[in-house]
């Protein structure tokens, strides 16, 4: 295990200095959900008065506080949206197989590219908090609160990471890989992110009742509006926890196609 993990610290390390190369990367990351943070929570601040929104716009009624929870995920989704990408270009420029070549563990290649997203997820979801309490929305539980937002929002990201990973080692192209990572996005639509379960036709509950982005966005919403709900953040930890198992064994499996 400490071979792993120190294999798995300077892969990661490279793999944070190639991101931070070109500084478009973090600035596109999280330049659309800025966007919407800012332009959605001014044009339906009104929204939390319709009869079935109750409390759920937050401590104060405030959608501001409602809707930054679902932008933070959305941060996340453009952060793994590309990440399968780098692998990608390992593969292509034989810096894969040079790997393959050195007493590396495979699984610490696959660990090093995903300790960078766990902080980068972090940053950006920070940055989101950030213009939320510029604009004026409040975090509940203070600093404890704000802190776990931004782990759950890393333990979403890596755990999301394969949706972005799969598509990159069976397709081998960078194009179909990112067009794939953001089929994914309707889920995210289909989650509690912009109104409330009470707001939703029947069919989108169903689906919603079964979205684990719902569990996610809904501990985050409590941390920052109501308090520390251990129930929301135990089944978002659940979701995120099932989610990963599920996503990196596929990817895994074509981790290990890939480099036979």
């Amino acid at each position: 295990m400490t071979t792993f993990a120190a294999e798995t610290w300077y892969l990661g390390l490279r793999a944070w200095r190639r991101f931070y190369r070109v500084p478009a990367n973090p600035f596109s990351i999280v330049l659309y959900p800025l966007i919407q943070l800012f332009v959605f929570s001014q044009l339906f601040k009104d929204i939390v008065q319709l009869p079935g929104f109750g409390a759920s716009g937050g401590g104060d009624g405030s959608y501001l506080a409602y809707l930054a929870p679902g932008q933070i995920t959305f941060t996340v989704f453009f952060a793994v949206s590309w990440s399968g990408s780098n692998l990608l270009y390992d593969y292509r420029n034989g810096m894969l197989d040079k790997l393959r070549a050195t007493p590396v563990g495979r699984y610490a290649i696959l660990a090093g590219e995903l300790v960078p997203l766990f902080i980068e997820c972090m940053i950006m979801a920070g940055a989101i908090l950030v213009l939320s309490l510029l604009l004026g929305a409040r975090i509940e539980t203070g600093i404890p609160g704000a802190i776990g937002i931004l782990l759950l929002s890393g333990a979403f990201g890596v755990a999301w990471a394969g949706t972005s990973f799969v598509p990159a080692l069976l397709t081998k192209n960078e194009q179909a890989t990112g067009t794939l990572s953001i089929l994914f996005f309707p889920i995210a639509f289909m989650s509690t992110a912009f109104v409330p379960v009470a707001l939703m036709p029947d069919w989108l509950r169903v689906v919603n009742d079964w979205n684990p982005i719902t569990f996610v966005i809904e501990a985050m919403r409590a941390l920052m509006t109501v308090g520390f709900d251990w129930g929301a953040i135990g089944r978002a930890l659940v979701a995120i926890a099932a989610l990963g198992l599920v996503l990196h064994s596929i990817t895994l499996w074509a981790f290990r196609r890939l480099t036979a």
